[in-house]
């Protein structure tokens, strides 16, 4: 199932991430967020570079990358800063990971740190347009397809909610071997024993409600074991600008009588977040990686541009990665691999 990469030696240093790694073209731009540096790029010794040029790919938020090669069916995982490869089944007729160009339209997801153990690693791929999902273990012979359709919303079947389907699929976090996604009042749980089952829990909100602001963007990141919740609020009609934003975790009801409930947090425990709008987010101890603990670094809502939000100081600045990438261009975050 596993075998090291032939271009191990050009590995990247794992002190250096988390990376934001920008594709355009047949070129690669990686930019250390710990150094604030751009990497030099190496062509032709078969590392980064090399790599996303022969093979399409999606980031997860355990540093690892699903590969699909150009041309073949071959399908993988990788790690980047190690050159480790873990086997997965091939996509013969192109349907798991997408023909070429509509790449965007696909979201792979870990349900554990690494993909070492084939019995409790499950890895999920998502379409972002559509109410159907993919998965496999490291070793199985084929990817299983899914058609979810009315099962996340409760309630009787209504046409309206293919579209709350497609939104829930999108914000799958994982989290214990599970996935979690959020619901209005309610947050559902994905498992695989072995078969995919959802079961959905009602939640108090209440914290969570907009006293003032008409738009959100929500996304979860799993903790030391915790679920949270970080929400985006934006001014009416301008998703671009982002003009608080709030963190909470989920409380576990204690007695039979209590519902979870989602609570209002002013402190991260010293740790960073990371989250790419649109694909994941991630927590990581500041500790090692020499950033400063209790802000959440972001993208996808400004082209190029990473924000990082003080929650202590309430403040928010903004990292420009390099004057020669293009504005438009909203990076890839990759995360170190554990």
């Amino acid at each position: 199932m596993e075998e090291a990469d032939d271009a191990s030696a050009a590995a990247l240093d794992p002190k250096l991430a988390p990376l934001l790694l920008f594709g355009h073209g047949d070129a690669t731009s990686l930019y250390s967020v710990p150094t604030r540096a751009l990497l030099p790029r190496r062509v032709g010794d078969g590392g980064v570079d090399d790599m996303m040029r022969g093979h399409r790919w999606w980031t997860t938020a355990q540093g690892w990358l699903l590969m699909a090669r150009r041309g073949s069916p071959c399908t993988f995982l990788w790690d980047p800063f190690t050159g480790r490869r873990v086997g997965l089944p091939p996509d013969h007729d192109g349907t798991v990971l997408a023909a070429e160009g509509s790449s965007h339209r696909r979201r792979c997801l870990l349900s554990c740190c690494g993909p070492m153990d084939p019995a409790s690693c499950v890895v999920l791929v998502i379409d972002h347009a559509d109410t159907v999902l993919w998965y496999c273990r490291p070793g199985d012979n084929h990817w299983v397809k899914r058609h979810q359709h009315q099962y996340l919303q409760p309630g009787p079947p209504h046409h309206e909610h293919r579209g709350i389907v497609i939104r829930a699929l999108r914000q799958l976090t994982a989290m214990d071997g599970e996935f979690y996604t959020d619901l209005i009042d309610h947050v559902a749980v994905l498992e695989f024993s072995p078969e995919p089952a959802f079961a959905v829990t009602a939640v108090d909100d209440d914290d969570r409600r907009p006293a003032v602001y008409m738009k959100r963007t929500s996304i979860f990141v799993e903790s030391n074991g915790e679920l949270h919740s970080i929400l985006f609020s934006h001014p009416i009609g301008c998703d671009r600008i982002v003009a608080s934003v709030g963190v909470y975790r989920l409380s576990m009801a204690t007695t039979q009588e209590q519902r979870p409930a989602w609570v209002k947090v002013d402190s991260l425990g010293g740790r960073v977040f990371f989250v790419q709008i649109g694909c994941f987010g991630a927590s990581l101890d500041a500790r090692t990686t020499g950033l400063r603990g209790n802000c959440i670094y972001y993208s996808g809502f400004n082209g190029k541009a990473l924000c990082v939000y003080d929650m202590e100081r309430g403040t928010t600045a903004v990292i420009n990665p390099g004057e020669h990438l293009p504005y438009h261009q909203s990076p890839k975050i990759l995360m170190p691999t554990r």
